[in-house]
């Protein structure tokens, strides 16, 4: 039928649930804990099974407040979000699953699946959560089927199921380095951080992962001990060492968004992952060392190995959000260049008209007469 269907529980069911959730929270409020369990267990647990329901410890406020957010913050959130999307691909269970799916591993393919991915966030991001008509829940429902339906084929293909733990880092790509890197960036709302944590808490649930999984915790506090471990342990040993399919699938996926932003640069836009990641070597201020590790004199950086076009990218991109972006004028003139790029993609994808023809160029991700559509997987049977 195309519906998602997940088992119901009575009034009382869903109350025991709640505290059953509530207590496994609390089990794993301990980062130290929170990653050994995520590791070990969660790699080998798919979706919840929960059903598309807001959670009993949802904030309508709160999660408003994170949604607004993203018209105040676009340029750092977009730019934060693509790091993260970088960083997924050095997750190798992660990179099995989207090589499967072959749907990101040439520049037209990541195109078209990543203009998905920004609208989709997009419609997170725009669409009122207490209207269960909107495209807020079109678009939730869409990629939780999407996800199930590729998890069963990749399974089925000895690619793996995409589990809780893959489900809680990709969350990472979304949220972990605008909130982690805030400060670099002198970003100091502390209510902007607990808002957007609360809101991708939500959507974690919503996508299909338990509580004890999820990367944003019951408050910023929480979360901030959450994604700080596993950026520290997870992230960044991953990405200081990447091999050629990360490099392959960073260069498909750079070259599909370079026809949304000509700007974009493979070996400048993996300097600026890197250097979120806090990996040796790709510190570019001084105050990038100011992460409880010892700087050391003989380490190599690798800003010098950058070509001049990716050098100018770096410098200019860090200038901007690091001195600039603070200023309520600096910011509306980047969230207008953002929202006129956003418009583009949209209306008129000239430079994908070009590259991949009209039809091609055009990506929807709802009907004209409503609904989602239909994600397409061109499996790999190897």
């Amino acid at each position: 039928s195309g519906k998602m269907h997940f088992p119901k529980e009575g009034h009382n069911g869903d109350k025991a649930a709640a505290a059953d959730d509530a207590a496994e929270d609390c089990k794993y409020s301990d980062p130290e804990q929170y990653l050994e369990h995520l590791l070990k267990d969660g790699s080998q647990e798919g979706d919840s099974g929960s059903e598309l329901e807001l959670p009993p410890w949802y904030d309508e406020q709160l999660f408003r407040r994170g949604q607004n957010y993203f018209s105040v913050y676009r340029l750092v959130i977009n730019a934060g979000m693509l790091a993260g999307l970088i960083a997924v691909l050095a997750v190798p269970s992660i990179l099995r699953v989207l090589s499967c799916t072959r749907q990101s591993s040439t520049a037209f393919t990541a195109y078209r699946r990543y203009v998905r991915t920004i609208f989709h966030t997009q419609a997170w991001y725009y669409n009122n959560v207490a209207d269960r008509g909107s495209k807020f829940w079109t678009s939730i429902a869409a990629v939780r089927k999407a996800h199930s339906r590729s998890s069963r084929a990749c399974a089925r293909l000895g690619a793996g199921q995409i589990t809780q733990k893959d489900l809680a880092l990709t969350q990472f790509g979304f949220i972990g380095f605008i909130t982690m890197g805030a400060h670099r960036i002198q970003l100091y709302d502390q209510d902007f951080l607990e808002a957007t944590t609360h809101m991708w808490r939500v959507l974690g649930y919503l996508l299909g992962i338990k509580d004890e999984y999820n990367i944003c915790g019951r408050n910023w506090a929480e979360s901030r001990l959450r994604l700080d471990i596993v950026m520290r342990k997870v992230y960044e040993p991953a990405l200081a060492n990447t091999d050629d399919e990360f490099a392959s699938m960073t260069k498909a996926l750079i070259g599909g968004l370079w026809h949304v932003n000509t700007m974009l640069s493979v070996d400048a836009q993996i300097f600026f992952t890197k250097r979120l990641a806090c990996v040796k070597g790709y510190e570019y201020y001084s105050f990038d060392h100011d992460n409880n590790v010892k700087r050391d004199p003989a380490q190599r950086l690798y800003y010098y190995d950058l070509g001049w076009w990716d050098r100018i990218i770096v410098s200019y991109g860090l200038f901007i959000v690091t001195y600039l972006h603070k200023y309520a004028i600096v910011r509306w003139y980047l969230n207008f260049r953002f929202w006129l790029m956003d418009l583009f993609t949209y209306y008129l994808p000239y430079i994908a008209i070009w590259k991949f023809g009209f039809s091609s160029a055009y990506v929807r991700i709802f009907r004209s007469e409503g609904g989602a559509k239909d994600f397409s997987f061109g499996l790999k049977e190897d």
